[in-house]
């Protein structure tokens, strides 16, 4: 039972009377510094007033009292987490929850870190478990749809609508995988795994490193009638072995763990650890090849996004020197100028066994004249010899792919004529292309 002094300092705390709530509560404590219930409401009454490091002085002094209460050990880890503490705030609502399984502000509370330090699927199951106990938890729910937004970027839906990528991975799955076992890596929704078991594939297994996205997958391949012969494993493929996830090596791999610069979701260790450990010496690899192709670009509207001049009157060209040697940003229905043909920069056979580190020097000519900010890349895959996929600019055109461009800045613009020749040097380091102007 509170003493009435505190009930009267909480009721002022509810009224928003804070100033008044706070000096009955240090009346109190004058006579009773130990006090759980008294330093607890003080310290929550500090907080509210912006006082965090009072605050958190008192609440330790609360959850230190013998009769601590979950609450107390709640508010104390909110605090803590304010000045960065995560782990000690993480131990701190876990001794809440000790005290009280069910606790729904502690989950939240404890759901929320889980989020911040990217542990998306212990961040998911505190906010469903909250859900689960009180389906009207708005906030959980905002939370938990935060989440899901972290685990599956918003790029991920357009991808699975990409239905001349669709029909291009299909066309080659149909080919490939009558009578095959297959290995699907990164399988996402199984989009891809499923179209190799429609295509008659005799065993199907799939893998996904994050476990809610491996979980939903696998629930939407047994809805549509394929769980018999796909198998969704949450893992990644580095940690499948045959004979133990895989019944044998596969004859078909099938993947599509590719960045808009081709390389940077790490295709390449990715295939060498299959190619090594999963895949039969002859396996289909789909797709087989994949390309970083780009052409000279040019015209106002890239000048503006990648060089500062002349703004309001103004000369900020010294502040050229921070701009970003490579912009991601799609070119679909950006007005600008192809200056030279197409041309392939870097090219990779997926049927290889390694992929080492290389540069290349090339020598680039203009087809036409104009002010050129750098090159405009994008990539091409070849899933078979019959079929291949790209997302070419179309500076006239809407969207047509779900990966972006990329658009390799030149560190100064180049004023070019019809025949004139760029020497850049083509380059990566396994999870990255650079694409330097040689002077």
């Amino acid at each position: 039972m509170l003493p009435e002094s505190l009930f009267q300092a909480f009721d002022h705390f509810r009224a928003g009377r804070h100033e008044e709530a706070a000096r009955t509560c240090q009346a109190f404590l004058a006579g009773e510094p130990d006090h759980a219930e008294g330093n607890h409401l003080l310290g929550v009454i500090r907080f509210h007033q912006g006082k965090a490091t009072e605050a958190l002085t008192l609440l330790k002094r609360a959850i230190s009292a013998p009769g601590a209460t979950a609450e107390m050990h709640n508010n104390y880890g909110a605090i803590l987490n304010q000045f960065g503490r995560a782990d000690e705030a993480i131990a701190s609502f876990q001794r809440a929850l000790a005290l009280k399984p069910n606790y729904v502000d502690a989950l939240n509370n404890l759901g929320v870190i889980y989020r911040d330090r990217k542990e998306l699927d212990a961040a998911i199951a505190a906010f469903q478990k909250v859900i689960d106990l009180d389906p009207d938890q708005a906030q959980a729910k905002a939370n938990l749809r935060s989440a899901y937004r972290d685990v599956v970027p918003a790029w991920h839906f357009a991808m699975m609508d990409d239905r001349e990528r669709n029909a291009a991975y299909d066309a080659a799955i149909r080919r490939a995988v009558p009578g095959k076992r297959v290995l699907d890596i990164g399988t996402g929704a199984g989009l891809l795994a499923m179209m190799a078991a429609r295509a008659g594939a005799v065993k199907v297994t799939s893998c996904e490193t994050v476990g809610i996205i491996a979980e939903r997958g696998r629930a939407i391949v047994a809805r549509n009638g394929f769980g018999d012969r796909v198998t969704v494993l949450a893992k990644p493929s580095t940690e499948l072995m045959p004979g133990r996830e895989l019944p044998e090596r596969a004859q078909v791999l099938v993947t599509e763990t590719f960045a808009s610069s081709l390389i940077g979701e790490g295709i390449l260790p990715t295939l060498e650890h299959a190619h090594e450990n999963l895949l039969t010496p002859d396996a289909v690899v789909i797709p087989a090849v994949g390309s970083v192709v780009g052409y000279l670009a040019g015209g106002d509207t890239l000048k503006g996004m990648l060089f500062a001049d002349q703004i309001a009157g103004f000369d900020l060209t010294q502040f050229n020197d921070f701009a970003p040697p490579v912009l991601a940003s799609s070119l679909d229905g950006v007005p600008h100028e192809a200056l030279s043909d197409d041309l392939e920069l870097l090219r990779f056979d997926f049927r290889e066994k390694s992929f080492p580190i290389a540069k290349r020097p090339l020598r680039v000519t203009a087809t036409k004249p104009g002010l050129c900010v750098g090159i405009a890349q994008w990539i091409r895959i070849e899933l078979d010899r019959e079929t291949s996929y790209e997302n070419r600019p179309a500076p006239s055109a809407e969207h047509t792919a779900h990966w972006t461009h990329m658009l390799h800045r030149f560190p100064k613009l180049l004023r070019l004529r019809a025949g004139d020749v760029v020497a850049i040097e083509v380059s990566h380091n396994r999870s990255q292309v650079n694409i330097d102007l040689v002077e």
